[in-house]
C-alpha cells in the first residue's frame, strides 16, 4: 500500500519536473547546443512546455564593431579578451597541426633513405610474398627498386 502512494505521488510530480526550461543556442562554432542552463553571452531560446520563447538580446558588439565601448566596456573587454583566447587557440592548433606535418615528414624521409640504402648496399634483395616466403629480387627489379627508392628520398627528403 506504501509503495502505491509513494508511486501515484511521483506521478503527480512528473509533469512539474517535465516544465523545467531547456535552452538552446548556437556556440562560436555554429553548433546548436541544449542546456538547462543559459549561456553567458551568447543569445538563446528557451524551449520547454511544449513552448519556444523569443530570444534572448544579443550582445553588444566590440568596440571596434559598433563603439559599444560607451555604453558597457566590460562587455567590449570580456568580448576582446575571448577573441584573443579563440585567435590564441587558433594559433595553437595550426602549429600542433604543422609540427605533426614536420615530424611525419621527417619519419618518411627516414623511412625512403633507409629503403634507398638496402638497395645501394648490394647483395642479394629480396621482399616476402602473400604466403610468407622469400622472394629474391633479379637485377632488372633491383633496378626498379633502388630508383624508386631515389625518387622517395627526392619528395620527402628536400
Amino acid at each position: 500500500m506504501m509503495h502505491s502512494r509513494l508511486f501515484a505521488i511521483a506521478l503527480l510530480l512528473l509533469p512539474l519536473v517535465a516544465m523545467a526550461d531547456v535552452y538552446k543556442w548556437k556556440d562560436t562554432n555554429g553548433t546548436t547546443r541544449y542546456s538547462d542552463i543559459p549561456p553567458k553571452n551568447l543569445p538563446y531560446e528557451t524551449v520547454g512546455g511544449g513552448k519556444i520563447a523569443a530570444p534572448a538580446p544579443t550582445p553588444a558588439k566590440a568596440p571596434a564593431e559598433e563603439g559599444a565601448s560607451n555604453k558597457d566596456p566590460r562587455l567590449a573587454k570580456e568580448i576582446d579578451a575571448q577573441r584573443r583566447r579563440d585567435d590564441a587557440e587558433r594559433s595553437k592548433k595550426q602549429d600542433q597541426l604543422k609540427q605533426a606535418a614536420d615530424k611525419q615528414k621527417q619519419e618518411n624521409c627516414a623511412a625512403a633513405r633507409g629503403n634507398l640504402a638496402n638497395y645501394q648496399q648490394g647483395g642479394r634483395i629480396y621482399k616476402m610474398n602473400a604466403d610468407g616466403e622469400r622472394e629474391y629480387l633479379d637485377d632488372n627489379a633491383i633496378d626498379k627498386g633502388l630508383e624508386e627508392a631515389q625518387k622517395q628520398v627526392d619528395k620527402y627528403c628536400k
